[in-house]
C-alpha cells in the first residue's frame, strides 16, 4: 500500500474534491497525508475526517486572500490567481522538508498550488495535479480564463481586452513558478504551453469533470483524463436535517453562494423577497449571512439555514440558485437539476457561461438583479421543459463515471510504477466505470 501526500489552498471548494479521492484511497488501504496552511475550520474538517494534516506557515501574500470577498468580476480572479501562485516558492521550500519527513509515495496537488508538485520535482518524486474543472483550456469558441463571457463567437473588442490582461496574468504566473523552481534548484523549463493555459503534470494530470459538462476544449495534454466529478460526501455538515418539513405540493428552490461569497445578506434578501407570494417553497444556506438574516421575520415558505448537507437536498429541490462554484455546479448538474447562475469572482463567470452553453441553466448579474427578475428567470427554469431535460441527460452522462474511484485508482498506479500514465491511442477522454484503464487497455 502507498503513501501519498495531498495538497491545496485551504478553502473548501479546493479542498472537498481532494478529501473525496482521499476517502477513496484510505478504503482501499492506503494513506493519505495532507500538507499546506489552515485556519482553524478547515483543521477541524481533517480531525473529522481522522486525516493526519501537517501545517505549514503561511506565505506573506497569503493575506490577500482575506480580501478576495470584497472583489467581483475579473478582478477577483486576477487577484486570486496572483495570490495563489506568488507564494510558490515559499511552498516549494516548505514541503520540500516536509516530503523529505514524510517520504511519500507520490504528490497530490491542487492546480492552484504550485508550490506542492515544485517540492515533488526537486525531490525527484512523481505527482498528480488535479484540477476541479476544464475551464482553464482553451477551444473553439471559449473566451479567456476567468473573463466570464459567453462560450462561442464574441464579437467586438471586450474579448481583446481581456485576452490581454490575460496574457499578462499568465506571464506573471510564469515569473512565480520560474523563481520557485530557482529556489529549490531546478531548471526553468523552455517552450511549452504556459501553465496557466493548460495545468497539467508530465505524471497524471486528473480533471475532475466530464466532456458532457463542458464547453468544447483542445490542447488537452497526453497525461490528462476527465474522471467525472469528484463531489464532497463524508459527513452531513447537518444533522437532523427536516426533510419532512419539505414541501411535496409546491417546487422547491434551493439557494446557496457557497463557502466563501456567502457573507451577502442584501443578496439573499432579494432571493427571499422573489418568493414572498408562497408559491414555492425556498431553502436557504445562508453560511455568513445567516445571523442577520436569521433576526429578520421570514415568510413561512422560507427555510433558513448556516448550512445544510447539500449532497442530500439536491435530489429534492427543482431549481438551485447558486453563485456557480465548481464544486456547486458539479454537484447541481450531477443531480439533473437545472441552475440559476449569480457569480460573484473568480471561475464563477466562467461557470455560468458554461452553464448556459449547455443549456441547463441561465446566468444573472448578482449585484443588478431584482427579486422580480429572479423570481421571472426561476419560474423559466422550471416552465421551459428543455431545462430540466438538458440537466438530466448530464445527470445520465455523469452516473457513468465515478471520479473519486477513478482519481485512487490512478494516483494509486502512479504511486507504485513511477511512471507517467499517458493516455492511449484511442482511449477516450473521459474515464467511465466500464473503460478498463489506460495500462490495460488495447483499442
Amino acid at each position: 500500500m502507498s503513501t501519498l501526500l495531498f495538497a491545496a489552498h485551504p478553502s473548501l471548494g479546493h479542498l472537498n474534491p481532494l478529501l473525496a479521492i482521499a476517502r477513496q484511497l484510505r478504503v482501499e488501504g492506503h494513506t493519505a497525508v495532507f500538507a499546506g496552511f489552515a485556519p482553524p475550520n478547515i483543521q477541524r474538517v481533517f480531525a473529522d475526517e481522522d486525516i493526519r494534516f501537517i501545517p505549514v506557515r503561511p506565505a506573506a501574500s497569503t493575506m490577500g486572500l482575506l480580501f478576495l470577498p470584497l472583489l467581483s468580476g475579473y478582478p477577483e480572479t486576477f487577484m486570486a490567481v496572483r495570490l495563489f501562485f506568488s507564494g510558490a516558492a515559499h511552498y516549494a521550500r516548505a514541503l520540500g522538508k516536509i516530503l523529505e519527513q514524510v517520504r511519500p509515495d507520490a504528490v497530490v496537488a491542487d492546480f492552484s498550488f504550485p508550490g506542492a508538485f515544485i517540492a515533488a520535482e526537486s525531490k525527484k518524486m512523481p505527482y498528480a495535479v488535479v484540477y476541479h474543472a476544464g475551464l482553464c483550456y482553451k477551444g473553439e469558441g471559449v473566451p479567456p480564463f476567468g473573463s466570464g463571457l459567453p462560450i462561442g463567437p464574441s464579437p467586438g473588442n471586450k474579448e481583446a481586452r481581456y485576452r490581454k490582461l490575460a496574457d499578462v496574468l499568465e506571464r506573471m504566473v510564469e515569473k512565480s513558478l520560474t523563481k520557485a523552481r530557482r529556489e529549490v534548484g531546478l531548471r526553468t523549463p523552455t517552450g511549452g504551453i504556459p501553465y496557466l493555459s493548460a495545468p497539467s503534470s508530465p505524471w497524471l494530470t486528473l480533471i475532475l469533470t466530464a466532456e458532457c459538462m463542458e464547453a468544447p476544449r483542445s490542447g488537452i495534454p497526453l497525461t490528462a483524463f476527465f474522471t467525472g466529478p469528484c463531489l464532497a460526501g463524508g459527513k452531513p455538515s447537518v444533522k437532523g436535517f427536516p426533510i419532512e418539513k419539505l414541501s411535496t405540493t409546491r417546487r422547491i428552490v434551493y439557494a446557496s453562494l457557497g463557502t466563501v461569497f456567502n457573507n451577502k445578506p442584501a443578496v439573499y434578501m432579494k432571493i427571499i423577497e422573489a418568493f414572498a407570494d408562497g408559491k414555492h417553497q425556498l431553502v436557504v444556506s445562508a453560511g455568513r449571512a445567516y445571523e442577520k438574516l436569521f433576526k429578520l421575520k421570514l415568510p413561512s415558505n422560507v427555510i433558513l439555514f448556516e448550512t445544510v448537507d447539500q449532497m442530500s437536498l439536491l435530489p429534492r429541490v427543482d431549481v438551485v440558485i447558486s453563485h456557480g462554484g465548481n464544486n456547486t455546479v458539479n454537484e447541481t448538474l450531477a443531480a439533473g437539476k437545472p441552475l440559476l447562475v449569480l457569480p460573484a469572482g473568480g471561475e464563477q463567470g466562467d461557470n455560468a457561461s458554461r452553464v448556459e452553453y449547455l443549456g441547463a441553466g441561465l446566468r444573472a448579474d448578482m449585484n443588478r438583479i431584482t427579486p422580480g427578475e429572479i423570481r421571472e428567470l426561476v419560474d423559466k427554469l422550471i416552465e421551459k421543459p428543455s431545462f430540466g431535460r438538458r440537466a438530466h441527460a448530464i445527470a445520465q452522462a455523469l452516473a457513468r463515471t465515478n471520479g473519486p474511484a477513478t482519481a485512487s485508482r490512478f494516483i494509486a498506479h502512479l504511486a507504485q510504477t513511477k511512471k507517467p500514465i499517458v493516455r492511449p491511442e484511442g482511449y477516450p477522454l473521459t474515464v467511465t466505470k466500464d473503460l478498463p484503464p489506460p495500462w490495460e487497455f488495447s483499442a
